[in-house]
């Protein structure tokens, strides 16, 4: 048991294929406050992330801004990209991500059809009231 005021350690494991998509896990694990490194391991022992407690705590902890976020990553657009597709500044998607402006019901319809993601993606603590 992990000492009181200590965050346990968790070791996430994940096998990618080249350097940049590790980079870019490593990446969106930092900002969210985690301590991460690649570590190579030839161990065949695979969890499914979906099953554990950190997913699961991380998954309801999620704000609308890091799901665009992790979505803009997965499927490899820039927020300059974003932006342009659905009518919007650069800086809105960067102030959305951030928490610095809300994701309301229409960017994040944009969002989705740009993405092809389901709109119930952006909101994992349910649909805002406008």
């Amino acid at each position: 048991m992990p000492e009181a005021g200590r965050t346990p350690l968790i070791d996430i494991r994940v096998r990618v294929r080249g350097k940049k998509k590790s980079e870019r896990i490593i990446s969106l694990l930092r900002q969210h406050g985690a301590h991460a490194e690649i570590v190579e391991d030839d161990d065949d022992v695979a969890e499914n992330v979906f099953e554990t407690d950190w997913y699961k705590e991380t998954e309801a902890n999620m704000m609308p801004g890091d799901v665009v976020n992790a979505l803009r990553w997965k499927h490899q657009i820039t927020q300059a990209e974003l932006a342009r597709r659905i009518g919007a500044q650069r800086q809105t998607i960067s102030a959305i991500e951030h928490g610095r402006r809300p994701l309301g019901m229409k960017t994040a319809a944009k969002i989705a059809v740009v993405l092809g993601e389901p709109l119930e993606e952006f909101f994992p603590g349910g649909f805002p009231v406008e």
